[in-house]
């Protein structure tokens, strides 16, 4: 099926029209055009076009409130009220207008859906909106309002809402709407923990948005909300990431891998944290602040496993002047347990024995180890816990 393409085509067409009549430069439609191309540009990651785009909509609203009655006679003039209003233009223009009588009855419920959208009615926006086919708009606010149907259903019918994201992405390819859809996309299919499905959003959104003015921020919380739901925490499900964590540029990924390290130690996860770690490692700098912590997670995962002399030898090396306050906490805690973990459990065979008649053996051994080490790593929790509880204090 190639309606994407086609899809792209028609809206690079529509653009152009805006930008190829001079004596439209100066209408509303040709402004919200140029708008739409600034957006395209800000989802390739041009800050400058970021920075444009509020002096386009400062004018974009000052127009409106100047134009002549006889301009909202034109669809597609009114059409751009919404394109304006969709992109995050002031509400208060659109009201003036309203209120003036100029708008076509035809055109006003459209126009106040998305004022009401915009000022946070949502009863009003899904009575004016809801019943609206994106796929029969004007292809220049199509995906827009296919976007704003999708907030409106989540708490409603969060399976209808991923299904309007994917209409806004169809209808709006490469644009912000895209992007801006992408992102809501994968934060609602990863709380529904479909994993193939987030891994393979995530991948799209770093291959075609991740220089995104918005892709940093957003990737950064991506790891967390990952963690809280747990769609990585096995290593097959890590592993099915491979192909998105790739296409991040080396500093986003060692973010990332580092926030999943250190989050997965922490929850017992121990294979996806020293994966993750042992993935930050390859793309740090020697003597870095990000050696040093994937050193400590790689670690803290690896004195849990069979290659417990391994992790010890990696602790020592770990450069604790490069670690936050929480990690050197971490660090800390984490020598504790790999001595833990090796003491001699005879004491604790000891106290066994007044207890229960049944003599030890090699598996009460290994159950007091378990026990030593599920303490120890209680212990760990609780103290980078109340760590970072005091650095939040300090912000």
């Amino acid at each position: 099926m190639k309606v994407g393409p086609l899809v792209n085509a028609l809206v690079l067409v529509t653009l152009a029209v805006g930008a190829s009549a001079p004596a439209c430069a100066q209408s509303i439609s040709a402004m919200a055009a140029d708008l739409q191309r600034l957006q395209v540009q800000i989802a390739s990651g041009d800050k400058s076009a970021y920075a444009a785009q509020q002096e386009r909509l400062n004018a974009i609203g000052a127009a409106i409130g100047a134009a002549k009655p006889e301009v909202w006679k034109s669809k597609s003039e009114t059409d751009a009220v919404i394109v304006y209003l969709l992109s995050g233009g002031q509400p208060r223009d659109v009201v003036q207008l309203l209120q003036s009588g100029a708008v076509p009855e035809s055109e006003a419920p459209f126009m106040r859906g998305a004022v009401a959208y915009i000022a946070g009615n949502e009863a009003d926006a899904e009575r004016l909106l809801g019943g609206l086919d994106p796929r029969k708009l004007d292809l220049r606010l199509a995906g827009q309002v296919a976007f704003a149907q999708s907030v409106l259903q989540t708490s409603r019918d969060e399976t209808r809402a991923i299904a309007l994201l994917d209409l806004a992405r169809l209808l709006a390819p490469g644009c912000l709407v895209e992007e801006a859809a992408l992102r809501r996309e994968i934060l609602l299919v990863n709380g529904q923990r479909d994993v193939d499905r987030v891994a393979s959003l995530a991948r799209q959104y770093a291959t075609r948005f991740g220089r995104s003015i918005y892709a940093e921020s957003f990737l950064q919380g991506l790891a967390g909300a990952f963690v809280q739901s747990r769609v990585a925490e096995s290593l097959p499900n890590y592993q099915k990431f491979a192909s998105f964590i790739s296409a991040l540029s080396p500093e986003v990924r060692r973010g990332f891998l580092l926030t999943i390290a250190r989050a997965e130690a922490l929850n017992g996860k121990f294979a996806v944290a020293g994966a993750a770690a042992g993935d930050a490692l390859r793309d740090s700098q020697s003597d870095s602040a990000d050696e040093a912590r994937g050193k400590l997670y790689q670690a803290a995962a690896r004195i849990m496993t069979p290659e417990y002399d391994d992790g010890v030898a990696e602790l020592q090396s770990v450069a604790q002047s490069k670690l936050d306050r929480a990690d050197q906490d971490l660090l800390g805690a984490v020598r504790s347990v790999a001595m833990y973990l090796r003491e001699p459990p005879a004491e604790i065979d000891l106290e066994r024995q007044r207890t229960s008649p049944a003599p030890p053996d090699a598996n009460d051994e290994a159950a007091a180890t378990i026990a030593l080490a599920e303490a120890a790593m209680n212990r760990t929790a609780a103290l980078v816990g109340t760590a970072d509880k005091n650095e939040k204090g300090t912000l």
